[in-house]
C-alpha cells in the first residue's frame, strides 16, 4: 500500500508564501463514514478496548499505538492530512502489516476516530497505560495529551527551517519596494500561531522571573509571574558532516537557533527527569523572535521526547503480527488500492 495519506513536511520546504503554509478558511471537519462504522467492530478495536494478554497482539496493538502517539503533536488546521515520520511508516508498511492485514488501514482508522470524537478514548489509554510495561517504546506522555482532547497546530509544516527559509525570502531578500514593509507583513503573517517545532536538543530548564521592564510614561507595565523556562536550541544540518579533510582544516559548524520555551503550567512529561542534551519536541505559541531567525520564543509551551527514529524503527516483529489472532482484515468491502488518508487518492 502507498504512503499518499501521510503528508511528509520533509518534501515541502520550499513553499512560495505563507499562505500555502496555513489554511485560507476553516479547519477541516471530520464525520463518521462508513469505514469508521467498520473499525468499530473490528476485532482490533476490541482489544484496543479491553486489552490483551496474547503476546502477539501485545506488539500489534503496542505498535499501533505507538504510531498514535508519535503523530498526535504534528494533528494541524491546515488540511486533513497528517505527518508522520518516514521510518514509522516504513516500520508501518513492513512490520504492522502483511497480505491478511492492512495494518496502514487500521492505523488510518484509529486516526480518524481520534479526531472524529476529538479526544482518545480513555479505555485506549487504559490499554495503552496496561502494555507499557510490555512495551516500553510507547511514548504514554503524548497519549496521555491526546486524551485531553485534539489540539491541532496552525500548520505542521511551519518547521524551524522552514521558517528561517522563508525569512531569507520573504524579508532578507525583498526588493527595495518592499524592503521598508517586509518585516512587519512577515510578523503578521507567522508570529501567533500555534506551531510545533522538533528535533531540538534540550539545555536546560529552571524556574524564572522575567526582568521588570521599564515603564512608560503614564502607562502601567504588568509585570510577569515566574513561569517555567525551557531552553533549547536546533541546530541545521552540517554541511561538512561526512565528508573527508586530509588537512585537517578547522571547519565553522552552522549556527543553531536558540529557543525559549515559556512552559504550560500543566505538563505530559516530567520536566525533571529530562537529562540535558536530550532531543526533544516543543509545541505552543510562536510569541517572538529576533531578527535573521537566530532566536525564537514560544509560549504556553508543551514538552515531549522527539525520538530519532532516523536509524529504523522496530515496532512489532512481522511473525508476531501474522500469528496475533486479531490482525486480519475485517474491514469488509475495503479494496486492493487503499483510498489516501481521508479518502483522497493519488
Amino acid at each position: 500500500m502507498r504512503s499518499a495519506l501521510l503528508a511528509l513536511a520533509l518534501g515541502l520546504l520550499s513553499l512560495p508564501a505563507s499562505a500555502q503554509l496555513f489554511s485560507p478558511g476553516a479547519p477541516p471537519v471530520f464525520k463518521e463514514e462508513d469505514l469508521d462504522r467498520r473499525f468499530a467492530k473490528s476485532k482490533v478495536h476490541a482489544v484496543l478496548l479491553k486489552g490483551t494478554h496474547d503476546p502477539n497482539c501485545v506488539q500489534v496493538v503496542g505498535g499501533l499505538l505507538t504510531l498514535l502517539g508519535e503523530t498526535a503533536p504534528y494533528f494541524h488546521k491546515r488540511d486533513e492530512n497528517f505527518y508522520l515520520d518516514p521510518a514509522l511508516i516504513q516500520a508501518l508498511n513492513l512490520q504492522l502489516s502483511n497480505a491478511r492485514f492492512p495494518g496502514t488501514t487500521y492505523f488510518v482508522s484509529m486516526v480518524r476516530r481520534v479526531l472524529i470524537d476529538r479526544k482518545l478514548s480513555q479505555e485506549w489509554l487504559g490499554t495503552a497505560t496496561a502494555l507499557s510495561p510490555y512495551y516500553p517504546v510507547m511514548d504514554l506522555s503524548k497519549l496521555r495529551f491526546l486524551a485531553e482532547g485534539v489540539k491541532p497546530v496552525d500548520s505542521f509544516l511551519l518547521t524551524l527551517p522552514v521558517l528561517r527559509e522563508r525569512y531569507t525570502v520573504e524579508v532578507v531578500k525583498a526588493n527595495s519596494a518592499a524592503a521598508s514593509t517586509a518585516e512587519g507583513m512577515f510578523r503578521d503573517a507567522y508570529i501567533d500561531r500555534d506551531v510545533v517545532f522538533g528535533g531540538l536538543e534540550f539545555i536546560d530548564a529552571a524556574m524564572e522571573k522575567k526582568k521588570k521592564p521599564k515603564k512608560r510614561r503614564g502607562v502601567p507595565v504588568e509585570e510577569e509571574p515566574p513561569a517555567m523556562i525551557a531552553r533549547l536550541v536546533w541546530y541545521p544540518p552540517d554541511p561538512n558532516a561526512g565528508r573527508i579533510n586530509p588537512f585537517g582544516i578547522p571547519t565553522q559548524k552552522p549556527k543553531g537557533v536558540n529557543v525559549t520555551a515559556r512552559l504550560a503550567e500543566k505538563q505530559f512529561l516530567n520536566i525533571d527527569q529530562v537529562p540535558k542534551g536530550s532531543r526533544m519536541l516543543v509545541r505552543g505559541r510562536l510569541w517572538e523572535y529576533k531578527k535573521g531567525i537566530t532566536q525564537v520564543e514560544v509560549r504556553d509551551a508543551l514538552l515531549f521526547e522527539d525520538r530519532d527514529w532516523s536509524q529504523g524503527a522496530l515496532l512489532a516483529d512481522p511473525n508476531a503480527t501474522a500469528a496475533c489472532p486479531v490482525a486480519f482484515n475485517d474491514l469488509t468491502g475495503i479494496a486492493p488500492t487503499q483510498p489516501g488518508g481521508f479518502g483522497q487518492r493519488r
